[in-house]
Parts: structure tokens; sequence; C-alpha cells
């Protein structure tokens, strides 16, 4: 993973991103540790609630996506993603187990 790093503190800290949103309801947060991965996931979103709609001007003034959120108005309806970033404590006996998954998942 390359979003690793050693703490003194006897603990190794891992960012991780995760994709939150409301549409016609709250959506399923999608995470990673990749943060490329988390945006490709919300700019999919964001271009297929725009796919085959004419948005009004007032729709198409409030609607954007940029690097951490976006944001899709169609007929006065208000689509809204955002990327949070963690970081998570992995304990040190923890190491080898977090290396032996990225071995598996071929990250290594």
């Amino acid at each position: 993973m390359t979003n690793v790093c050693k703490n003194t503190q006897g603990n190794t800290p891992i960012k991780i991103y995760v994709l939150h949103g409301y549409t016609d309801g709250l959506t399923d947060p999608i995470v990673s540790t990749d943060y490329e991965e988390v945006y490709a996931a919300m700019k999919a979103a964001y271009e297929s609630a725009l796919d085959g709609v004419e948005q009004e001007d007032s729709d198409r003034e409030y609607s954007f996506l940029e690097g951490w959120s976006a944001t899709a108005v169609v007929h006065g309806d208000w689509m809204e993603w955002q990327i949070a970033e963690l970081e998570l404590q992995v304990p040190d006996e923890q190491k080898e187990y977090t290396k032996e998954v990225d071995y598996f998942l071929g990250e290594e």
C-alpha cells in the first residue's frame, strides 16, 4: 500500500478515502485506500446523473465536479457526493497481516 508510513508510537497510520452522498436517499459508501479509485466512482456517479438530461440554466449553475465533491441539480432535485479522507491507526502486531493482504491483492 502506498499510503502506509511508519509511526514511532507503535502504530502504523493508513489513509482511507470514503465516498458518501445523497441522491434520492443516502448512497452506499465506497471505501478505498486509493483516492483515484474513489474519485473515479464519484465522477461516474455525477456523469450518470446528468447523462441524457437537459438541465435548465438555474440547475446548471449549481452543478459541479471538483476534487473532493460533486453536485448535480436536475429539475430542482439535488444530488451530492463528497470524499472524506480518514486516517486509521493499525497496531504494529497487525503489520504482518497487512503485508499478507497486500501480497494477496498484488499491492506489495
